[in-house]
């Protein structure tokens, strides 16, 4: 039951590129961001320079061009394992937010079994992620799963000025500008995507850090029910443990512009077979002018 948890977890929540969400045991929020005595306990680099960039929190901003999301953007997928109809999984930009002093995005998702699945294994998931609004990097990740009689509440805090995850009383030193699993796929839309050039993506998932491949593999154009799209087609792919590592292709498709909006995942799991997500409803957000 557990694969299956993590299976259903990593398809229907709308976090369908990355593909190594896991849900394990719960752990407790913290109250707040701070560092955890363990963190504490991490020297800093003992370095000059490092003291220097102590004193002027603006070497560990930076700016990147984002064309591709902004508030207001909404994506709706249906889920299938072949023919079967599954769930319904969305994403909203939902918000900007000020974070520690810092604007970000409030981008949610929830994931939602539809009647028929349900009957047997009900899925109700939300997953929150707050970008830096400037810098397309994470400062918050939360996970609030309901799967069967699962239920788990998981919060990530990202410390990028020390270079920290922290999660309940777990601290991991991890990398500059580091993604969850959610933010990375909105870094990614932000990126330039050419066929044969290879994207790759310093990620933070449950206590692990994960350098992220994104393969760019050629141009399709394919037809969803929410449209017709011309896309480039990638796949991910993730160095360490996961449900996904023995069996099978990931493949996306983004539109080949500059939104570089998901239209369709197909995959192979185990003894599921063939999965698919396809985007029924989308709107593009709002730019400022």
């Amino acid at each position: 039951m557990n694969n299956y948890r993590n299976i259903v977890y990593v398809i229907i929540a709308s976090v369908l590129l990355m593909a190594f969400v896991y849900a394990d045991d719960t752990v407790t929020p913290v109250a707040s961001p701070g560092v955890s005595d363990t963190a504490s306990q991490i020297p800093p680099p003992p370095d000059s320079a490092y003291i220097a960039r102590a004193s002027d929190s603006s070497w560990w901003k930076r700016s990147i061009k984002n064309d591709a999301f902004n508030v207001g953007e909404y994506l709706k997928f249906k889920i299938r394992y072949g023919v079967i109809a599954a769930g319904m999984a969305e994403i909203r930009v939902q918000d900007t937010l000020n974070y520690n002093g810092n604007k970000c995005f409030e981008i949610v998702s929830t994931a939602r079994s539809n009647a028929f699945i349900s009957t047997f294994y009900e899925v109700d998931d939300t997953v929150i992620s707050y970008v830096d609004y400037n810098g397309i990097f994470s400062h918050y990740f939360k996970k609030k799963l309901k799967e069967g009689k699962y239920k788990a509440e998981k919060e990530t805090f990202f410390d990028q000025k020390r270079h920290l995850a922290i999660t309940g009383k777990d601290t991991v030193q991890t990398y500059s500008f580091v993604q969850d699993v959610f933010s990375a796929f909105f870094y990614a839309r932000t990126q330039t995507i050419e066929p044969g050039v290879d994207l790759f993506i310093d990620n933070h998932t449950d206590k692990k850090n994960y350098p992220l491949k994104v393969v760019v593999c050629g141009r399709e154009t394919i037809e969803v029910p929410a449209g017709k799209f011309a896309c480039v087609v990638v796949e991910p792919v993730m160095r360490g443990e996961g449900i996904f590592q023995a069996k099978g292709r990931i493949k996306i498709w983004l539109t080949d512009d500059r939104y570089k909006m998901p239209v369709k995942m197909e995959t192979e799991v185990f003894f599921l077979g063939s999965i698919h997500a396809d985007l029924v409803e989308y709107r593009y957000g709002v730019f400022p002018d």
